[in-house]
């Protein structure tokens, strides 16, 4: 009689140890849907704001970045403020203003889905270079940000996308 309640005991409490975890999984699965449905709204909107947090330089191992380095990509503008560690093939005699920094309309912007998230590739002539960037988005809001210069070496920033909330009319 002691084992058959033992073991009904032992029934009882792993029936309601499945159903917490499959309740987990439920929420857990929704929380990522609607991220996944957010993520979709902003790209359509072109409303994107990318917080870079770690610079992959071409020639050498991972840099985490301490202050907030973003781009910005607003309806058909681009706003760009990233650092740049490489090498450069020309430079300005006596320039101090290093970075890629810009804010210009691109030449085109191709948006790609896929069932991972979105790729956002698009041309920027900056005054004194001509950039070509790729934004992977993630469904879950994890991006890597691609930039391509005829003037310097390519970079990759690894980080993560937010809404752009202080859209200028």
């Amino acid at each position: 009689m002691k084992n058959v309640v033992l073991i009904g005991l032992t029934f009882v409490v792993l029936s309601c140890a499945v159903t917490g975890s499959e309740g987990r999984r439920a929420e857990r699965k929704a929380r990522e849907e609607a991220k996944a449905a957010e993520i979709a709204q902003m790209v359509e909107e072109r409303n994107i704001r990318f917080v870079a947090q770690i610079a992959h330089p071409l020639g050498g191992g991972s840099i985490h970045l301490t202050s907030e380095y973003t781009l910005d990509i607003a309806g058909d503008s681009a706003v760009a403020w990233l650092p740049y560690y490489g090498v450069a093939y020309t430079a300005d005699y006596g320039q101090t203003d290093g970075g890629i920094k810009f804010s210009e309309n691109p030449n085109f912007i191709v948006v790609d889905e896929d069932r991972k998230g979105f790729t956002i590739h698009m041309e920027v002539k900056a005054p004194k270079d001509l950039y070509r960037l790729n934004l992977q988005i993630t469904n879950a809001g994890y991006a890597t940000l691609n930039v391509s210069s005829h003037n310097r070496q390519s970079i990759s920033f690894s980080g993560i996308v937010k809404q752009l909330l202080n859209r200028d009319p």
